[in-house]
């Protein structure tokens, strides 16, 4: 029986993975299909998230064949949208990526309904959310020093640093966002960056059941094939 147990634990655990594995697959591929449309396939943003979509090993035969079909059928027009929802005084902020607002925003609506909580009107939660940009700066592309590297980002808007061995994080306000992902792609220094959503202030006296209740609705959540990124004011 536990060589059994053993063997159920494993496949589900695989099992697990494997949904992980998928949903990241189809998200970047979504993601490929927009800068494709919008950027073209000669622009920095593509070269970006091809390396994005190789880091996850995902095979180059499934990143072109997309591509491939992106550039000859065009019908699905994918657009992104914020949505808010709250439970137990907790908000949920979720952007998505979707072909069907319709179903998108009744499909997460339905998540809500059956745990408890709600899904709010647009605008009604975000703004307790500050939006920061991230860079992350593999140290072998920049050609000057670091001191110097640091100084010329704090023009573009660069707030804070963090080094690690092989590589510079750089942390910007949204505004600035634009401007520092311009200015590094104009001196052709590679990264790879992203928005997130940091919130305002988070919640941090709450029960333990009504803790649990939120984190097993986030991660149900986050199986959604239309949800790109999720945030919360929950403190975990």
């Amino acid at each position: 029986m536990s060589g059994h147990s053993k063997w159920a634990n494993i496949q589900h655990r695989k099992f697990n993975q494997d949904i992980k594995k998928s949903k990241k697959f189809s998200k970047i591929l979504k993601e490929i299909s927009v800068i494709v449309k919008v950027s073209g396939i000669n622009s920095f943003r593509f070269k970006n998230i091809i390396s994005n979509a190789k880091s996850l090993n995902i095979p180059k035969k499934t990143i072109y064949n997309s591509i491939k079909k992106i550039l000859q059928i065009k019908k699905n027009d994918y657009k992104y949208i914020n949505l808010e929802g709250k439970i137990d005084g907790v908000i949920i902020i979720m952007e998505c990526y979707t072909d069907n607002n319709i179903r998108t925003i009744s499909s997460i609506k339905s998540f809500f309904n059956k745990n408890g909580g709600k899904l709010c009107n647009n605008g009604e939660l975000i703004h307790f959310f500050y939006r920061r940009g991230v860079f992350y700066i593999k140290n072998k592309y920049i050609n000057k020093s670091l001191e110097e590297f640091e100084l010329m980002t704090i023009d573009f808007g660069a707030e804070n640093f963090l080094k690690t061995e092989n590589k510079i994080i750089i942390y910007t306000n949204f505004e600035n966002f634009g401007l520092m992902k311009a200015q590094l792609e104009k001196l052709k220094i590679f990264n790879k960056n992203k928005l997130y959503r940091v919130p305002k202030k988070f919640i941090k006296y709450i029960t333990n059941n009504k803790k649990e209740k939120i984190i097993t609705l986030i991660k149900k959540l986050e199986k959604h094939e239309d949800i790109n990124n999720i945030y919360s004011n929950l403190d975990i």
